[in-house]
């Protein structure tokens, strides 16, 4: 997949060389940092499918982080929605550093395209299951944003799982009947007991109604009526 963000130079000395901003590419993806130990991302099939591309783009980028605006207007929890980072951990990226890169990134940046890899399965594999349990990934928030800070397996395996949530969003059940649905619930992977590493799961709930079953026959009621109000077509007459 092919995305196209805004890269901010890093010109601090440090490993990280750059922020991709994704700019209004995610308009309906909401994180909600951790309330008891829980994150909440709420996100439509196609911010699903970018968010896991993103996710492997980071991945496969020592010197990259991926930074995902909070979406405009209230999310479907009534609970606070935060701005995301996602980086490996060897870029050196700490939450700290957020307020000197937010400002940074008001000078304006370069448009740029990006390739992610393509995604793999999302069956968690026993490497994965292993380098999980030893080095979490690990969620932090500081400054009003959240960060995702991991080795590279692990987000790219995260990604995948992100993939593979958006991909069984249109024939999701729970999503015919309401338009929202719960997806998964992604445990283990994330750092527990400290203070500044909150979350042990991140429940990820697709709300897309472009799906659900009442919005379409609401319209074919009105493509119906509105046909029988037209009456029956004139021919038209060919010379």
């Amino acid at each position: 997949m092919r995305l196209r963000v805004t890269g901010h130079p890093v010109a601090d000395g440090s490993r990280l060389g750059r922020v991709l901003d994704t700019g209004p590419m995610l308009r309906r993806t909401f994180f909600h940092p951790p309330d008891l130990w829980v994150g909440y991302l709420y996100a439509n099939r196609a911010d699903l499918l970018r968010l896991g591309a993103l996710f492997r783009v980071a991945a496969s980028s020592p010197h990259s982080a991926v930074h995902v605006p909070a979406a405009p207007g209230p999310g479907p929890l009534d609970a606070r929605a935060t701005p995301l980072l996602v980086a490996r951990e060897d870029t050196g990226l700490r939450p700290s550093d957020w307020p000197a890169l937010r400002r940074g990134m008001r000078r304006g940046g370069t448009p740029l395209t990006v390739t992610a890899p393509a995604p793999r399965s999302a069956d968690r594999p026993d490497r994965v299951q292993r380098l999980s349990e030893r080095h979490p990934a690990r969620l932090a928030e500081h400054a009003g944003a959240c960060f995702v800070l991991a080795r590279p397996e692990l987000l790219f395996w995260l990604g995948d799982s992100l993939t593979a949530a958006g991909e069984a969003v249109a024939g999701d059940p729970g999503i015919h009947r309401r338009g929202e649905s719960f997806l998964q619930d992604l445990v283990g992977f994330f750092a527990t007991g400290r203070p500044d590493d909150p979350m042990h799961a991140l429940c990820l709930v697709a709300a897309d109604p472009i799906f659900h079953r009442a919005r379409w026959q609401r319209q074919q009621r009105r493509a119906g009526g509105a046909g029988r109000r037209g009456g029956p077509s004139q021919p038209v007459r060919v010379r």
